[in-house]
């Protein structure tokens, strides 16, 4: 139960976040086209066109590119395999955001080989 609690505020924080990152939220989240592709918690858009898609997972050690590839292998996967769908779509982004275990979130994009960290936000 504590878990679920826990995951519910960094989830309430991570919307706040992406406000302030400039994006609109789509709520509820599974009305969006894009939740039927992969299980989404956050998705948020910035005008007409650009769509960020979130996963957000709870770490139990430090946060750096290598944790999340293992930690995070799963959704990396499935954003990879999505991307490749919408090859070249500059305005679709998929991140995963890791909350650390001091509460600070770390905004990874996934990109087609690779994870680039592009934000981080203390708790």
């Amino acid at each position: 139960m504590i878990a679920q609690i826990s995951f519910n505020t960094s989830k309430e924080r991570a919307a706040e976040l992406l406000i302030s990152r400039g994006f609109e939220p789509v709520l509820p989240v599974e009305s969006s086209f894009l939740s039927r592709h992969i299980r989404l918690h956050l998705i948020g858009l910035r005008g007409n066109y650009e769509a960020l898609c979130v996963k957000l997972r709870i770490a139990h050690g430090a946060v750096s590119v290598p944790y999340v590839e293992s930690f995070c292998r799963f959704e990396c996967c499935q954003f990879r395999s999505f991307l490749t769908k919408y090859p070249g779509n500059v305005f679709l982004r998929c991140e995963i955001w890791v909350v650390s275990p001091n509460g600070s979130i770390h905004c990874y994009e996934v990109l087609p080989d690779s994870l680039l960290e592009v934000a981080a936000y203390a708790g």
